[in-house]
């Protein structure tokens, strides 16, 4: 079911998912301490903070373990969900694996450097068009999205949410009770589909249009908005 369009009652909010690039961070990836300082008090009053992240799980799982997060992390745009050190692989990579050995002999679409610890999906560096890869992968079972900072190819169905879904399974809780806040086309899922959606003020305009708020604030700034609309600090 899709979120809800009004502000949440207090106590009503009992986890964030909140994405890293564009969000947490500015346009030069630096993380905005306002914020993380906003979600550590969150965390540190009992609501479980998770990152939900297109990265891989080694970089994820150090920001949340460096940022004092306690919630599951959602790495790989929902594939994987780890938390206290378990590992549950939702997604599987044959599907991206396939679109992108097709998508070699069309174009030349270098991955990432952190490729090399991906397991569920494929990420290209965005020096390709996304509407370029989406072309020549159609017909390939792949959901092709961008984070602005990649452009991801994942086994359809496949997004953030899926991976919030199953941290809700394992914290015994329910998405209805779960704010997401993000900014790009991978966050557009479970922004709509968490119990309450917030678009930071930088995000895609279609991210934006699916959110329960949009903050005035951009990046940092905005997520520390959102938790104050959220009734969270």
């Amino acid at each position: 079911m899709a979120g809800a369009r009004r502000r949440p009652r207090q106590g009503e909010v009992k986890a964030v998912a909140v994405d890293v690039d564009g969000t947490l961070t500015d346009n030069s990836r630096l993380v905005g301490l306002e914020a993380v300082a906003a979600l550590r008090s969150v965390a540190d009053s009992g609501v479980p903070v998770m990152l939900a992240s297109g990265n891989v799980l080694p970089i994820a799982y150090a920001i949340s373990t460096y940022l004092g997060l306690k919630g599951p992390v959602i790495a790989e745009n929902g594939g994987i969900v780890c938390h206290e050190q378990k590992i549950w692989r939702l997604g599987d990579p044959r599907a991206a694996k396939a679109a992108y050995r097709h998508l070699q002999t069309k174009m030349d679409a270098p991955r990432l450097f952190t490729d090399k610890w991906r397991v569920t999906e494929i990420g290209l560096r965005p020096i390709v068009k996304l509407e370029d890869v989406k072309r020549i992968v159609r017909g390939f079972d792949v959901d092709v999205q961008t984070s602005g900072y990649a452009i991801h190819i994942m086994t359809k169905g496949m997004n953030k949410f899926v991976g919030v879904r199953k941290s809700c399974e394992i914290l015994g809780i329910s998405v209805n009770g779960v704010a997401a806040i993000g900014d790009s086309d991978n966050d557009m899922t479970m922004i709509r589909e968490c119990g309450f959606g917030v678009a930071v003020g930088n995000a895609f305009e279609g991210t934006k249009r699916v959110a329960s708020h949009v903050t005035k604030g951009a990046n940092s700034a905005g997520v520390v908005e959102g938790l104050e609309w959220l009734r969270l600090i």
